[in-house]
């Protein structure tokens, strides 16, 4: 057998290492790039953004280059190695130079580039669903590591429901991002709250007598031990021809606080002729924001035909109430945003951690902006209470449920932007002005993923380490843990 000496290794794998040409034409045109991440602001710890060059050329030799490094990729599939992206990454700035081969000539592109900027949230999670949503046989929660690739699931509602019972998992949610103390809703077969409380897994049940149904959509008090939730009577119903392909209803809404320290309810708000939804706390948790919809329809067996039939006039004002977290005791009730006046609906208000911005869904009606093509993100400045629609990050297809990195530099927001059907994850840094930068999706390993993948993500949060607890751990509590009945407590002033 012939042994090949390190020098003559070395000259093998330098033969082996793509270069740029050294003879080429201009374009003077940016490649076409899938997912684009041409001049986009990045956080400095991301996973390699990962991309498909796909511009009719025969042949593609892509450079990457920052102060710190330098990254040559033969191939119209570029995957960076991890090691060699975080040197790229080390440098404010990384520039891209696509060469491209047709007909025996090469050409170089224009250069893009991405800007390195603040960190991010090393992880985030996500429930994972079909796309019919109507359909939900196999649900997961699932975490992921987005400094790489690595993903787990923390709950499956495979591991709990049998052939005849349904279960439904979703709503997760945590406090300030610690994973310490987060939540989580399960529906129907072995239903109940799931509430982790320092490390240590609880079940709960908060319907109570004076309660139209157990909380549904959470905010946790950012630092005392509440959580603010909606309580909702929710339907769906599934159009035949329309770009909107579904619709969902709440024919009664209110908002209550849980207290996990005493596993006490009380009510926000309950007013029978208002639909109030989507809790969501100030930075200091002094304020908590809602939206709410005016409507009066008898109570009864046609009401939910009713306001199916008058959907498209419920509009959702936004509203703040004042807080003191010491006492429970709230304030009156304040408009923020009357979107009556303005023929649309408010939905989702999630505020910056710094306590300067706040960002909320708007689209034409109703309370679910996930499966109307209208909805865009508006961008509150609370300092002046002023407010503009984000353009920067909206697009022709729906916007949905964002949340903020716990830096306050980022904002993680779901999308339909892609292909109008399957929501995707993408994210964008802020400014101190509030301005956004150009958004960009979710690195994946195959960067043809999003295109390939035929489930949906839904409700991302971000989380500053991961679950500790494993899945199976989970599912063991949930089939053999009975729920623990919440005490109603009344509300203290106003």
């Amino acid at each position: 057998m012939r042994r090949i000496t390190i020098p003559a290794l070395v000259l093998m794998v330098a033969a082996c290492t793509p270069k740029a040409p050294s003879s080429y034409d201009t374009t003077g045109s940016i490649p076409g790039i899938f997912p684009d991440y041409t001049d986009v602001t990045i956080p400095r710890n991301i996973a390699p953004l990962n991309f498909m060059i796909e511009d009719g050329a025969d042949s593609y030799i892509t450079v990457l280059k920052s102060e710190s490094a330098e990254v040559t990729i033969k191939g119209d599939e570029v995957r960076i190695p991890k090691s060699k992206w975080n040197r790229l990454t080390d440098a404010p700035l990384i520039t891209v130079q696509v060469y491209g081969r047709k007909d025996g000539r090469w050409s170089a592109y224009a250069p893009f580039s991405m800007t390195v900027s603040d960190e991010i949230d090393p992880y985030i999670s996500y429930r994972i669903i079909p796309v019919a949503v109507e359909s939900y046989e196999k649900l997961t929660l699932r975490q992921r590591d987005i400094t790489s690739f690595k993903e787990k699931v923390f709950v499956s509602n495979t591991m709990i429901q049998d052939n005849a019972h349904g279960t439904c998992i979703n709503c997760h949610h945590y406090q300030n991002g610690d994973t310490d103390n987060m939540m989580f809703h399960v529906r129907q077969y072995k239903g109940g709250t799931i509430l982790v409380l320092d490390g240590k897994m609880h079940k709960v049940n908060m319907k109570t007598d004076s309660t139209i149904s157990a909380g549904v959509y959470p905010s946790w008090h950012p630092t005392h031990d509440y959580i603010a939730l909606s309580n909702n009577w929710t339907h769906q119903s599934v159009h035949a021809a329309s770009h909107d392909k579904l619709e969902v209803i709440d024919e009664n809404n209110d908002i209550i606080l849980y207290s996990t320290r005493d596993n006490t309810v009380s009510v926000i708000e309950n007013d029978s002729s208002e639909l109030e939804c989507y809790p969501g706390w100030s930075a200091d948790g002094r304020t908590l924001y809602y939206v709410s919809a005016h409507y009066e329809a008898p109570f009864g067996p046609d009401r939910e035909n009713q306001i199916f039939l008058d959907r498209k006039q419920l509009h959702f004002n936004l509203y703040s109430k004042s807080f003191n977290p010491e006492t429970r005791v709230w304030g009156k009730k304040q408009l923020i945003y009357d979107a009556v006046a303005r023929d649309s609906s408010m939905t989702w208000p999630r505020t910056c951690p710094d306590g300067r911005w706040m960002v909320c869904c708007v689209s034409t009606h109703g309370i679910f902006p996930l499966d109307q093509i209208a909805s865009d993100f508006v961008i509150y400045d609370l300092k002046d209470n002023s407010y503009r629609y984000a353009d920067e990050i909206n697009s022709p297809f729906a916007e949905s449920y964002h949340c903020w990195s716990s830096n306050g530099k980022w904002l993680m927001f779901s999308t339909r932007r892609e292909d109008g059907l399957h929501t995707r994850l993408y994210f964008s840094h802020i400014d101190e002005n509030g301005h956004f930068s150009k958004p960009f999706a979710l690195p994946q390993r195959d960067p043809d993923f999003n295109r390939e993948y035929l489930y949906a993500f839904n409700i991302p949060e971000f989380m500053k380490k991961p679950i500790r607890i494993p899945a199976r751990q989970f599912a063991s509590f949930i089939s053999s843990t009975d729920p623990i009945p919440s005490k109603y407590e009344s509300k203290k002033g106003e």
